[in-house]
């Protein structure tokens, strides 16, 4: 489960320098080993384009879990004070009146309040906030689904760094993914975290951004495609709703949480088809197209398809485990970067 950091609580501080911290972390600063590439959310790629879905895509419908229920709570609280009211109102109504007026108040702020921190930002949006890495023209657009649509960046000005988030007194856990800055005269006006978090391994972040290293500098060739291949899907559907949260959980446990796992699937499905597909600008498009010869691996149906069957799921399998692992060999190493 990736960090609710950036978008339900702690959203990301703009108008602001570089922390040192940040400096610290960045990708491009000499020294850091060159890992096997891993994909981490990738929906699309080519010999011009490199798609990611950001970070949050896999958290939606918690916040309309999480909101919904607090907000129901209010609201049937409020119900149940104002029922109490009028049945002990015996004919008074000046007292019943602003007891109802304060309990309505008491209970509907709340929920007004939940539904805008919570619920709203999970429903009626975007299904999700792309970014893509354009080779060609060295370019990396976010979609912001704002008045323009969308924000860009030269890839060479554009700072990529390691984000540490979480840990507290209690289980010091600390979780870690890729983030990039859009600095303007140095001060930090857009931040976006990039496909899927690295859990608690520094070395799979790197991995992660070893992939859109290899893209932009060296193409499509120097990416092991196959085994890897593009998992992630954006589409729409309740199989697809119900897919993420149970791969979260691995085995049995998946199975002794499942009323749990199907009510967040259920409102994972909501959130996401309430919400609008991001439609790129034709401009962006165009300068995104492809070369007629270039091949192209498009996101699948089914979160978790991949192609070439039985085999092609082996061979990925097998490089992602030998992968990851080498990844995880330098968590310590990278430790110091946080430090």
């Amino acid at each position: 489960m990736g960090s609710f950091s950036g978008w339900l609580i702690n959203p990301y501080k703009l108008g602001r320098e570089l922390l040192p911290k940040e400096r610290k972390a960045d990708l491009r600063a000499e020294g850091l080993p060159r890992l096997d590439p891993l994909n981490k959310g990738a929906i699309h790629l080519d010999a011009t384009r490199l798609e990611y879905l950001d970070r949050f895509f896999l958290l939606r419908g918690w916040a309309l879990l999480g909101g919904g229920f607090l907000a129901l709570f209010c609201v049937t609280l409020g119900a149940l004070g104002i029922y109490g009211f009028l049945q002990s109102s015996h004919g008074e109504v000046e007292p019943v009146f602003w007891g109802i007026v304060i309990v309505a108040l008491m209970c509907g702020l709340p929920s007004l309040v939940v539904l805008k921190l919570f619920v709203l930002k999970d429903v009626f949006r975007y299904t999700h906030y792309p970014v893509r890495f354009n080779r060609a023209n060295r370019t990396v657009y976010v979609f912001t689904g704002g008045a323009k649509g969308y924000v860009e960046v030269p890839f060479d000005e554009a700072f990529f760094f390691i984000h540490e988030d979480g840990g507290s007194a209690a289980n010091n856990a600390r979780s870690y993914d890729l983030l990039m800055h859009i600095l303007r005269d140095g001060t930090v006006i857009h931040t976006v975290a990039i496909g899927s978090d690295g859990g608690g391994s520094p070395g799979i972040v790197l991995a992660h951004w070893e992939m859109i290293r290899r893209f932009m500098d060296e193409g499509i060739a120097a990416l092991p495609f196959p085994p890897l291949g593009i998992f992630a899907s954006s589409r729409v559907s309740v199989k697809n709703a119900l897919v993420v949260p149970y791969a979260a959980l691995p085995g049995v446990l998946s199975w002794i949480l499942s009323p749990f796992l199907i009510v967040i699937g259920l409102c994972r499905y909501i959130a996401l088809a309430t919400s609008r597909r991001p439609i790129w600008p034709s401009s962006v498009d165009a300068a995104c197209a492809p070369p007629a010869t270039s091949p192209v691996f498009r996101e699948p149906a089914v979160y978790g398809g991949l192609p070439g069957g039985e085999k092609g799921e082996a061979a990925f399998m097998a490089y992602w485990g030998d992968a990851e692992a080498k990844a995880r060999q330098h968590d310590q190493a990278l430790s110091s970067l946080f430090r």
